[in-house]
Protein backbone atom coordinates (compact mmCIF):
# COMPACT_ATOMS: atom_id res chain seq x y z
CA UNK A 1 0.00 0.00 0.00
CA UNK A 2 0.92 3.50 -0.77
CA UNK A 3 0.59 6.40 1.74
CA UNK A 4 -0.38 9.97 -0.22
CA UNK A 5 2.35 12.36 0.96
CA UNK A 6 1.64 16.32 0.24
CA UNK A 7 4.31 17.96 -1.36
CA UNK A 8 5.17 21.67 -1.32
CA UNK A 9 2.94 23.93 -4.33
CA UNK A 10 5.76 26.38 -4.48
CA UNK A 11 9.42 26.39 -5.19
CA UNK A 12 12.16 28.26 -7.51
CA UNK A 13 13.33 26.87 -11.03
CA UNK A 14 16.57 25.38 -10.72
CA UNK A 15 16.66 24.64 -14.64
CA UNK A 16 14.40 25.27 -17.58
CA UNK A 17 14.71 24.42 -21.40
CA UNK A 18 12.05 24.59 -24.43
CA UNK A 19 10.56 21.27 -25.98
CA UNK A 20 11.24 21.82 -29.17
CA UNK A 21 10.20 18.25 -30.53
CA UNK A 22 6.91 16.02 -30.21
CA UNK A 23 6.99 14.02 -27.43
CA UNK A 24 6.44 10.30 -28.41
CA UNK A 25 3.71 8.22 -27.22
CA UNK A 26 1.86 7.44 -24.96
CA UNK A 27 2.56 11.65 -24.02
CA UNK A 28 -0.69 13.02 -25.87
CA UNK A 29 0.77 16.37 -27.74
CA UNK A 30 -1.50 19.08 -29.44
CA UNK A 31 -2.10 19.06 -33.01
CA UNK A 32 -0.15 20.62 -34.58
CA UNK A 33 2.40 20.50 -31.53
CA UNK A 34 3.33 23.49 -29.80
CA UNK A 35 6.75 23.66 -28.14
CA UNK A 36 6.31 24.14 -24.73
CA UNK A 37 8.53 25.63 -21.49
CA UNK A 38 9.98 22.67 -19.07
CA UNK A 39 11.58 23.64 -15.64
CA UNK A 40 13.07 22.01 -13.03
CA UNK A 41 11.72 23.39 -9.46
CA UNK A 42 13.08 23.53 -6.63
CA UNK A 43 10.48 22.55 -4.11
CA UNK A 44 10.19 25.12 -0.51
CA UNK A 45 10.46 22.52 1.90
CA UNK A 46 11.12 19.48 0.65
CA UNK A 47 14.40 20.98 -1.76
CA UNK A 48 13.87 17.83 -3.95
CA UNK A 49 13.52 18.95 -7.60
CA UNK A 50 10.64 18.34 -9.78
CA UNK A 51 10.78 18.52 -13.25
CA UNK A 52 7.28 20.04 -15.21
CA UNK A 53 5.93 22.16 -18.04
CA UNK A 54 5.73 25.50 -17.54
CA UNK A 55 1.90 26.88 -18.33
CA UNK A 56 1.08 27.84 -22.03
CA UNK A 57 3.00 31.27 -23.07
CA UNK A 58 5.82 31.27 -20.98
CA UNK A 59 8.94 31.07 -23.21
CA UNK A 60 12.45 30.30 -21.73
CA UNK A 61 13.01 33.90 -21.98
CA UNK A 62 10.48 34.75 -20.21
CA UNK A 63 12.05 32.94 -17.02
CA UNK A 64 15.38 32.80 -15.19
CA UNK A 65 16.98 30.06 -12.26
CA UNK A 66 15.83 31.15 -8.84
CA UNK A 67 12.41 32.68 -10.00
CA UNK A 68 9.58 31.74 -7.96
CA UNK A 69 6.67 29.07 -9.57
CA UNK A 70 3.92 27.86 -8.35
CA UNK A 71 2.15 24.65 -9.34
CA UNK A 72 -1.20 24.82 -10.61
CA UNK A 73 -3.85 22.38 -12.31
CA UNK A 74 -4.78 22.80 -16.33
CA UNK A 75 -6.37 20.67 -19.11
CA UNK A 76 -3.59 18.40 -21.39
CA UNK A 77 -6.91 17.23 -23.54
CA UNK A 78 -10.28 15.89 -23.66
CA UNK A 79 -11.70 12.79 -24.80
CA UNK A 80 -14.88 10.55 -24.98
CA UNK A 81 -13.46 9.34 -21.57
CA UNK A 82 -13.65 12.71 -19.95
CA UNK A 83 -10.83 15.61 -19.00
CA UNK A 84 -7.22 14.87 -18.74
CA UNK A 85 -5.64 17.00 -16.42
CA UNK A 86 -1.75 18.12 -15.98
CA UNK A 87 0.17 19.73 -13.66
CA UNK A 88 2.32 22.59 -14.49
CA UNK A 89 4.21 25.33 -13.24
CA UNK A 90 3.09 29.08 -12.89
CA UNK A 91 5.27 32.00 -12.73
CA UNK A 92 5.04 33.93 -9.55
CA UNK A 93 5.70 37.57 -8.44
CA UNK A 94 7.76 38.02 -5.60
CA UNK A 95 9.12 35.26 -3.53
CA UNK A 96 8.26 31.89 -3.54
CA UNK A 97 8.26 31.02 0.58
Amino acid sequence: AFEEVPLSRKGKIWSYTSASYKPPEPFIAPDPFVPYTIAAVELDREKMIILGQVVAGVEPTDIKVGDPVELVMDTLYTDDEGEKLIWQWHPMAGDAS
